[in-house]
């Protein structure tokens, strides 16, 4: 990890992504522990901003503190990524058929430019351009159905994604995900309520196989797989 320097607030945030990219990469390596001091050591900040980086790391359960010992990096389970999608599922399938009949104007206008906005990300290659866009373009349809709780439980589920690095991009193309979501977006704009919760299904089951066959590659048990989750029936 390289040292960083800047104020406090933009400093935790830059110290939470070079954590989470030292995780991914392996160099802060699953299973081993980790002391404040070491981390803080290593981009040349002070603890607070580590600390502060590290706690967002355990709430997502990516890490553990132990005490007077440091802090341990965990390691991302199939269960984990079961439990995240099932819980998207449970929520985003009623949530977008509801918003293909409820979504106002203004609503509408926030999906059109998500939805733009990750075409355009697609046609440059930019992923993280694209992922912006993809996590508004989901939030817009979660708050058309009009459940704030829904809308606050689903941002930190995404929160989550986030931090433990969920992404089929390594096996799908950004031009792939889009076409997910386009079929979400066209049913969501003909105001076909049973359509747009269908495809939303589509999309999160699909994702769960694709993340779980990449998890489970290196075990060769990929092929086999089926997700533990049940296909909803929508109600009005």
């Amino acid at each position: 990890m390289k040292p960083l320097s800047g104020d406090n607030a933009s400093l935790t945030e830059r110290v939470f992504e070079q954590i989470r990219t030292a995780i991914l990469s392996g160099e802060l390596a699953p299973g081993s522990l980790y002391s404040v001091v070491e981390i803080a050591s290593q981009l040349g900040v002070s603890r607070t901003p580590v600390r502060e980086a590290l706690l967002q790391f355990a709430a997502n359960g990516m890490v553990r503190f132990e005490r007077s010992r440091g802090v341990r990096i965990l390691e991302l389970s199939v269960k984990d990524i079961e439990e995240i999608y099932s819980l998207r599922l449970l929520l985003e399938a009623p949530s977008a058929y509801r918003a293909a009949t409820q979504m106002n104007d203004r609503d509408r206008a926030v999906f059109k430019k998500a939805f733009a906005g990750m075409r355009k990300a697609s046609d440059a290659g930019d992923e993280r351009l694209f992922q912006k866009h993809d996590m508004a373009f989901h939030e817009t349809i979660v708050r058309a159905a009009g459940n704030e709780r829904v809308v606050q439980v689903v941002a930190n589920t995404r929160s989550q994604m986030h931090a433990l690095g969920l992404s089929t991009i390594k096996t799908r193309t950004l031009a792939d995900i889009l076409a997910a979501h386009e079929k979400i977006y066209d049913a969501v704009l003909a105001n076909d309520a049973s359509g747009a919760g269908e495809a939303v299904q589509d999309h999160l089951i699909g994702t769960l196989k694709v993340l779980v066959k990449q998890s489970l590659d290196s075990t060769e048990a990929g092929e086999d797989y089926q997700p533990p989750v049940a296909r909803l029936k929508l109600l009005p």
